[in-house]
C-alpha cells in the first residue's frame, strides 16, 4: 500500500525517486506520517475485526477504511497548524529598505564610508552608507535611506527631509 502511494507523498521504494542529475520525487499533498499512521490503524483494527469478531472480510476492509481515515486526517490537520502557525511569506516590498528612518552609528564625511542603524521587524540591523562629498554625517545624525546600490545605503538627513515638507 505504500508503495503505490508514493505519488501521493512524492517518495519510492528507496527513499526518494532520483532522475537524471540530481532531480528528486519532490513533495507531493500527502505527508508519509499521517499516510503510515492510517495504514498501520487500518492494518490493526482489520486483523482485530477478522481474528477476533469473525467478520467476514468484505465488511471488515469497509469499515477499516473508515476508521483508519481518521487518526490520519486528525495528524495531518495537527501538522499543518504546527508547520504554518510561524510561517509567513517573505515578501520583497518588506524588505525594500526605501524610506527606512535610522540613525548613523559610525560617521563619515566627504565620500568616505560609515554605517546606520534601523529597525526593520522589530529587529536591530544596520547597513553600510557613503556620505556625498562635502556632506558631513555624524554619529547620532537621524537619516532616511533613499536607495541601496551594492549593499549600500544613499541616505539624506532627516531634518533636511523634515524642513522641506
Amino acid at each position: 500500500m505504500l508503495i503505490l502511494s508514493g505519488g501521493f507523498h512524492g517518495h519510492g521504494l528507496t527513499g526518494h525517486l532520483h532522475a537524471g542529475a540530481g532531480g528528486s520525487g519532490g513533495h507531493g499533498f500527502v505527508p508519509l506520517l499521517p499516510l503510515i499512521v492510517s495504514v498501520t490503524v487500518w492494518g490493526g483494527t482489520g486483523y482485530v475485526l477478522v481474528r477476533f469478531s469473525r467478520m467476514n472480510l468484505p465488511p471488515a476492509i469497509l469499515i477499516c477504511t473508515v476508521i483508519a481515515v481518521l487518526p490520519g486526517c486528525l495528524l495531518y490537520v495537527v501538522l499543518i497548524r504546527m508547520m504554518t502557525r510561524y510561517d509567513s511569506s517573505m515578501n520583497e516590498s518588506d524588505y525594500d529598505l526605501a524610506g527606512q528612518l535610522g540613525y548613523i552609528s559610525i560617521a563619515a564625511e566627504d565620500g568616505t564610508a560609515g554605517e546606520m542603524k534601523y529597525v526593520l521587524h522589530g529587529t536591530m540591523r544596520s547597513i553600510g552608507v557613503r556620505a556625498e562629498t562635502g556632506q558631513q554625517l555624524a554619529k547620532g545624525d537621524r537619516v532616511i535611506i533613499l536607495r541601496v546600490d551594492k549593499g549600500m545605503a544613499e541616505i539624506t538627513l532627516f531634518e533636511r527631509e523634515a524642513a522641506q515638507l
